[in-house]
């Protein structure tokens, strides 16, 4: 049953419609309802409906729970921005600048890109710099000859790595969206067709939308009739990779006729952790009010601790878990516990193992990230774009194949003179000539062995076990390990991938190059959420989940706030009410019980063998009424109190050695 505010919102379908929802007020549930309803009233059909969120997974989760409302919901359009961007461009390549089959090159690759393209003797970091630079004017939509800039050679590096990923048939993730955003804008007929595709879109956490992806949008919009966004400023916490909280008031300023509805009861949380979280909050400025608001009851108050230091932080939170999990007979996927940053996440997960207390990261590093996994890869962006120079320079010795420095130098050199790729010098005789007899054979091995595979009329997962049972890429994982560890580890790595593509295949029929543009999307292998396990993650990666306790440690001044946004004056009043956001986001997650702990003296060494120490409360735990809490640090314990806290503490380490 809809309340007043969700119905109101799913029938509203006249007019541009801004749904803004708080944390746990059923946001997901408004946009599910509202495809349900837009077939139900013969609006458009299902395949009409678009629907836009920002991680695969919430994606997966709402085409769930779409297809059980909506009778052939199978065909529902649900994406991230970035696969909706893909699909544009697979379906309007000719009208590019780019070839079907295009890589998506990672991070990882897109510096070594840059590094090649600047002067020698420039280092790594400003490399780095740069591509961040060139990041945020793509964010932007900006084009070289409309950035503003006081760094020299910048744009003109700009242009160059635009051509050279031209030249490559390569893009970077930022191009998935500003690509389709240029080719709309330059090409009418290709925009009438995709607005004429799309009668309704509903895009999800519009507040972390950014500039590109905000004009994507409007471009295929048009009068933004057919459009609601489902957004909560008070979540904004993306600002740092280009996600602009006003875009939610840009709205109101490109669509005139807009319509604002406000979901503002919360079915998550009790009243005193939302009384709380909205005292927190309610110190950043708001262009929209709302208050969200609960009928679960009060609950308990919300615990703050402090604690002397790190290491007994970490024992007290793990004795805590233990001792609720065994006496109120929970689940350990009942508990999470959230932090600021991963390097907090060491001292908590060497108290969880030693209690032997499982546990589940999130937001850790990514499985695409491991060298096994990138070579498997860099083998499937060949096989589908032979222009791919990276992928071609990745795979070429690996396995060991004898093919030296000097001949992968003389092919690149080669290449480039006459304007081909690397994988096509490789069959180029006046190429092949200076080259060694031994030489030449294994490059044409190489590339024959990739035209092999690139001619198999199979589906995707028969041409991948083909090509790695050839090259015998178990073996070689196995022989380049170091200790028998590190062989368990790394072979199950790829055996995971392979299963996950064979699961791929029997889900439906692939073809090469389609299983490379979805896995070309994928951060990470998802998590198997049903095990039984403390979950531990950073603030940014709980948005969007909720547990019955939640600890929330760390929150101190130098972590939450962090750092770097009380580094710089000018910019120091943004980056704390990004910070506050967060604090608000973690508060938000709890269900019934939440714990805030700090620490009063905090060290941490860095590379450079400097320490920083942190010191006390966050200045957010003073936003926190006390009323509201129990161990407010302005506020001083009963001797009642004090021996309540004392017989609980002892209770906890009691469970935790038995």
């Amino acid at each position: 049953m809809l309340n007043k505010p969700q119905k109101l919102a799913v029938e509203s379908v006249s007019h541009p419609l801004l749904v803004l929802a708080g944390a746990g007020c059923g946001k997901t549930r408004v946009i599910t309802e509202k495809m349900a309803y837009l077939v139900r009233s013969s609006y458009c059909l299902p395949e009409q409906i678009y629907a836009i969120t920002f991680t695969n997974k919430a994606a997966k989760e709402m085409q769930a729970r779409a297809m059980k409302l909506v009778n052939g919901g199978e065909v529902l359009n649900i994406s991230t921005f970035h696969a909706l961007g893909l699909r544009v461009l697979q379906q309007e390549v000719t009208h590019t600048n780019h070839h079907r089959g295009f890589s998506i090159l990672d991070t990882s690759e897109c510096q070594k890109v840059l590094q090649g393209l600047l002067p020698k003797g420039i280092k790594k970091d400003v490399a780095n710099q740069l591509q961040w630079q060139i990041s945020g004017w793509k964010n932007s939509a900006l084009k070289p000859d409309q950035v503003n800039t006081t760094v020299p050679m910048s744009v003109e590096i700009y242009q160059n790595y635009l051509d050279y990923m031209i030249g490559i048939n390569a893009m970077d993730f930022d191009d998935l969206i500003l690509q389709p955003l240029w080719l709309l804008t330059e090409k009418a007929d290709v925009l009438l067709r995709w607005q004429e595709k799309i009668k309704y879109m509903l895009v999800d956490e519009y507040q972390d939308t950014n500039g590109s992806q905000y004009q994507l949008l409007k471009m295929l919009m048009g009068d933004g009739q057919h459009l609601t966004c489902v957004g909560d400023d008070d979540q904004s916490i993306y600002g740092w990779r280009g996600a602009q909280a006003e875009n939610l008031q840009l709205l109101q300023q490109d669509f005139p006729t807009l319509k604002i509805v406000k979901l503002e009861q919360n079915y998550r949380s009790t009243s005193t952790i939302l009384s709380a979280a909205n005292a927190v909050i309610q110190n950043n400025p708001h262009p929209f009010e709302k208050k969200i608001w609960s009928n679960l009851g009060d609950g308990e108050p919300i615990q703050i601790l402090a604690y002397p230091n790190a290491e007994t932080e970490a024992e007290q939170v793990v004795a805590d878990i233990s001792f609720n999990q065994k006496v109120n007979h929970k689940n350990f996927n009942d508990f999470a516990i959230l932090y600021r940053s991963n390097h907090q996440a060491k001292l908590l997960e060497q108290a969880l193992r030693m209690n032997n207390v499982p546990y589940q990261m999130s937001g850790g590093r990514s499985f695409f990230d491991y060298s096994e996994v990138k070579d498997v890869m860099a083998y499937i962006r060949l096989l589908v774009n032979p222009r791919d120079n990276a992928a071609f320079l990745r795979v070429v010795n690996t396995p060991k194949r004898g093919i030296g420095m000097q001949t992968i130098q003389h092919i690149s050199s080669s290449a480039k003179r006459l304007g081909k790729s690397f994988l096509l010098a490789c069959d180029d005789r006046q190429v092949l000539k200076g080259l060694s007899e031994l030489a030449q054979n294994r490059l044409k091995a190489f590339s024959a062995m990739i035209y092999q595979h690139q001619k198999m009329n199979q589906s995707a997962e028969k041409v991948i076990h083909s090509l790695l049972s050839q090259i015998d890429y178990i073996s070689h994982v196995n022989e380049s390990a170091n200790n028998k560890l590190a062989k368990i580890n790394k072979t199950k790595l790829v055996r995971d991938f392979i299963k996950w593509i064979d699961a791929l295949g029997r889900d439906q029929d692939l073809a090469i190059d389609e299983l490379l543009n979805y896995l070309s999307l994928q951060t990470t292998q998802e998590n198997d959420s049903s095990e039984d396990a403390v979950r531990m993650m950073t603030l940014h990666a709980a948005k969007g989940l909720e547990f019955e306790h939640v600890y929330l440690v760390g929150v101190e001044e130098g972590i939450l706030p962090h750092a770097n946004s009380l580094a710089d004056d000018e910019t120091e009043h943004a980056a704390v009410e990004e910070e506050r956001r967060l604090m608000y986001v973690g508060m938000t997650r709890a269900m019934q019980q939440l714990k805030i702990s700090y620490v009063k003296k905090r060290k941490q060494r860095f590379v450079d063998d400097s320490i920083a120490a942190y010191s006390g409360a966050s200045r957010f735990l003073d936003e926190i009424p006390h009323e509201l809490s129990s161990g407010h640090p302005k506020a001083k314990k009963t001797e009642a109190e004090q021996k309540a806290s004392n017989k609980t503490n002892f209770a906890a380490i009691k469970a935790m050695l038995d």
